[in-house]
């Protein structure tokens, strides 16, 4: 029945008659997709400008003050969390999105006309606890538009934004930079996003009806009707009946259910060392320029290799990753962290090679890691939290997402430092070893999630 509900999609979309619902579904689809993309062009504005700051006399800002700075970013996304998590929950998607945005732009003009470390520090941990409130709204968002069988082609498409804002980040701004001082790169990125923002003021609606549209379920039992003719109006009304497990608890309540889990904990424990991996786009730039001689604007434009691997997985991603079963799902993501690690090792290794061919390995490879190491960070942990926490789906993901950043703030603290007093292979074989367990502990989760659908799975079998 699958197939013959996606075979009548596309031939609807051929002939241009998609309905109502599904044409304000792919609206909805694009507003996020280029809100969080604005996101994290606001966010990605201090990685593609940091070498021109590091370059700036006025400044006194070195690799270890740079990694500072950045742990300012992760304690921001920290405190945004622990804020618009249930804020998104209390104020609804759509207000919390708008929010996120406006706020994240006014940060970015803070920033630019600072001049000491305490001010972009303040900006920095502002502009990020803004920015924070973008995912768990758009999981608000996603639980009213879209149903649960989409819940993995819709975050994997949505993640697809935050890579192209990253990109946009390393390749316009590395190009402004051969322009503008790295103070107007800033305001250039917050006036980008202020004309988004009155854009999806229009564009974006809190849930269906607010467009004046059935609800999500009455429009998945129109399809439904209409592709299965013999199911009966009874077993519709029992499918309505169906409620979420902590859809009537407490916020106390719904951190008990998540504490008592054990995929919480894993799946929090590999964003932990994921968000690592992750935020090791942030010193690309730096690591570039230090090893291998690039340029302020050239390494931001290089650097826009990792996002550019992690935009290609994700919109891979978008195409299998509902049609595997769980079980598949361990294979296919554990060998992609394996290869992640590879990529870590290579570039931990690079010093083995001709000195001629460095660069060019060093950006392949670096595509490679963001190739491999994306889907894990983004899908899983979306799609659980959605899956799971009921209407306390935004909080869980802030929860989540507060595990990886507490991770990052201490990496991008001392990841600095290491970098400047050690040297960049030091830095790259911590990096190695955060990979491996970060692998370790994903399929961990992976497993135990497929266990807990199975024992589901046959709870239902037995109508219990």
């Amino acid at each position: 029945m699958n197939m013959l509900r996606r075979s009548k999609l596309l031939s609807n979309l051929f002939r241009g008659s998609l309905s109502p619902f599904v044409r304000f579904q792919l609206l909805i689809l694009i507003s996020m997709y280029i809100g969080y993309a604005a996101l994290m062009l606001c966010r990605n504005t201090l990685a593609a400008c940091s070498v021109g700051m590091m370059q700036d006399a006025t400044l006194n800002i070195d690799e270890a003050s740079y990694g500072h700075l950045m742990a300012w970013h992760s304690a921001g996304a920290i405190m945004g969390k622990l804020v618009t998590g249930p804020g998104a929950d209390l104020l609804g998607g759509r207000r919390m999105f708008l929010l996120a945005l406006s706020l994240t732009a006014i940060a970015n003009v803070g920033f630019a006309f600072s001049s000491t470390f305490t001010l972009f520090a303040a900006f920095n941990f502002f502009g990020q606890a803004a920015k924070a409130g973008g995912w768990p709204a758009m999981v608000q968002l996603v639980r009213t538009w879209f149903p649960s069988t989409r819940y993995g082609q819709v975050w994997s498409v949505i993640a697809t934004s935050s890579r192209v804002g990253t990109i946009a980040a390393g390749l316009l701004f590395g190009f402004l930079l051969t322009l503008l001082e790295w103070r107007s790169v800033f305001i250039v990125s917050a006036i980008l996003t202020a004309g988004i923002i009155a854009v999806l003021y229009f564009t974006l609606k809190e849930q269906p009806e607010d467009a004046g549209l059935p609800t999500l379920q009455d429009h998945e039992d129109e399809a439904r009707r209409e592709t299965e003719p013999d199911v009966h109006a009874d077993t519709d009304a029992k499918r309505k009946t169906v409620e979420h497990a902590l859809d009537h608890t407490t916020l106390w309540q719904a951190c008990a259910a998540f504490a008592a889990s054990g995929r919480f904990w894993l799946i929090g424990f590999s964003i932990v060392f994921l968000t690592v991996c992750m935020d090791f786009v942030y010193f690309i730039p730096a690591y570039l320029a230090s090893e291998l001689d690039f340029s302020a604007a050239s390494s931001s434009a290089a650097g826009t290799a990792f996002p550019m691997g992690m935009f290609a997985a994700l919109l891979i991603t978008s195409f299998y990753y509902d049609r595997l079963s769980k079980f598949q799902l361990i294979g296919v993501i554990g060998c992609q962290l394996l290869f992640s690690t590879a990529a870590v090792l290579l570039l931990w290794r690079l010093d083995i090679l001709p000195e001629s061919i460095q660069p060019p390995v060093a950006i392949s490879t670096i595509f490679l890691l963001g190739l491999a190491i994306s889907p894990a960070y983004y899908v899983p942990m979306s799609v659980f939290s959605v899956a799971f926490g009921g209407k306390h789906a935004g909080f869980l993901v802030a929860i989540i997402d507060i595990f990886g950043y507490a991770a990052a703030m201490l990496f991008n603290y001392f990841g600095g430092t290491i970098a400047r007093d050690y040297g960049w292979p030091t830095f790259l074989s911590m990096l190695l070893a955060v990979t491996l367990l970060a692998t370790m502990c994903m399929v961990s989760f992976l497993l135990f999630d497929w266990r807990a659908t199975r024992v589901s799975t046959r709870f239902e079998s037995k109508g219990l």
